[in-house]
């Protein structure tokens, strides 16, 4: 079994914490621009919702062989979240130069692709660093990720009125190059890994006595298919919903207020920045919950809020007011953001620290690869339908959710029994 080294643990959760940040910021500042760049390259909601499948799958795809990398070289979880971020950089100066929706279909692909080097490798770390309290170090994690994704309406509204949206995507991506180098400087000296003189004997001796054949039916036999139990296949259905709705909030919420709501582009940007900010800090309650109660029940109390949350917006509508529709938004983003660290907390608490960084690989690629049809097709719902349609999908999706986080709740009380 591998172990992580730190001579200063607090230091090294703070460099991961710093670089989920990072990761989420330039993830989703190019999907959360959409509402501004769509003033200057025309596009329909249904190509913007393509833009974020298209960056879904690649994450994906991408996610799962950095998950069985960060297991099998680990010198690869101090090099891949600096990569990461560099693609990311170079997906804003790709799209800073765009003049066609193709050029953007590229870059959402490069940030698919660079976005994919974080979580398996750094929430493995994490667990591994902070055993005994990974609903805590997982929320606070997730909660500054979700600030980075939440800041990214708002400081795109305010730098469009000022130096234009491609500046403003060529400046952040220069910056987040220089970032690069500081984050791989400060991951090389924080942290280190190595294998147990066993794991390396075991490992050895499967090199020298299996054929490359062999070693791979092993592998899927004991690594592969050993953290396929039914609570993980349960947990990724849940995830790949809750993902949908991620992305479609991410993607879609300053566009909401603009199109259906009449709110001007600043006040769009920062009222989404705003929610987001506030619901992401949710996330550290929703950590707190996890570690003294479980898991599950955190996972329930997120989605059940949501879904309820989604239902009022459908039932009162317009009727509501400004405030109103302001708390009801609010009150859905922050039951959303509530079970953000719950899933990833689960796996690791369902897996063996061995296949961690494999098992979240699974985590985040097999539910974006299926949430990834969401976006599309809500995009499709706004151009073709009415707004009340576009809800009772939200509230479907939010509905199934609910319903999986029971069963991971009544396994949970059985196995109390």
């Amino acid at each position: 079994m591998s172990r992580i080294h730190s001579k200063n643990p607090i230091a090294s959760l703070s460099i991961l914490i710093f670089g989920h940040f990072l990761n989420h910021f330039y993830a989703y500042v190019f999907g959360a621009a959409m509402f501004v760049i769509r003033n200057d390259i025309v596009m329909n909601n249904k190509q913007i919702g393509l833009l974020a499948t298209i960056q879904m799958v690649v994450f994906a795809l991408c996610t799962f062989i950095v998950g069985v990398l960060g297991d099998k070289w680990l010198a690869s979880k101090k090099l891949f979240v600096p990569v990461g971020i560099f693609f990311m950089a170079l997906h804003l100066i790709v799209a800073s130069i765009a003049q066609r929706y193709i050029v953007l279909a590229i870059a959402a692909a490069i940030v698919g692709f660079g976005a994919s080097f974080y979580h398996p490798v750094a929430y493995a770390a994490i667990a591994d660093l902070y055993e005994d309290k990974k609903g805590l170090t997982m929320a606070l994690n997730a909660a500054l990720g979700m600030i980075g994704t939440a800041l990214t309406p708002g400081i795109i509204a305010s730098f469009s009125e000022w130096i234009g949206w491609r500046k403003f995507f060529l400046y952040f991506g220069l910056g987040a190059i220089v970032l690069t180098f500081l984050m791989f400087i400060g991951f090389n000296r924080l942290i280190d890994y190595s294998f147990e003189k066993e794991e390396l004997e075991q490992i050895e001796k499967r090199r020298n006595s299996m054929t490359m054949k062999e070693r791979i039916i092993y592998w899927l036999k004991f690594e592969f298919l050993a953290i396929l139990t039914l609570a993980v296949i349960t947990c990724l259905a849940y995830s790949s919903l809750r993902s949908g709705l991620y992305k479609i909030v991410t993607q879609f919420l300053s566009i909401i207020f603009v199109d259906y709501y009449d709110y001007n582009i600043l006040n769009a940007g920062w009222l989404s920045s705003v929610m987001l900010i506030i619901g992401g800090l949710t996330a550290i309650f929703g950590g707190i919950l996890s570690d003294k109660k479980n898991t599950p029940l955190t996972m329930f109390i997120s989605l059940f809020g949501s879904t309820i949350s989604i239902l009022l917006i459908f039932l009162l509508g317009k009727n509501t007011g400004t405030w109103g529709i302001i708390i009801l938004y609010f009150s859905f983003i922050a039951f959303l953001h509530f079970s953000s660290a719950a899933s990833t907390k689960f796996v690791t608490e369902e897996v063996h620290q061995k296949s961690r960084s494999t098992a979240l690989g699974f985590l985040f690629a097999i539910p974006n690869t299926l949430a990834a049809i969401f976006p599309w097709s809500f995009g499709y719902f706004m151009d073709n339908s009415p707004f009340d349609i576009t809800l009772i999908y939200l509230f479907f999706i939010a509905l199934v959710a609910t319903m999986l986080t029971i069963i991971l709740f009544a396994r949970e009380l059985k196995k109390k029994k």
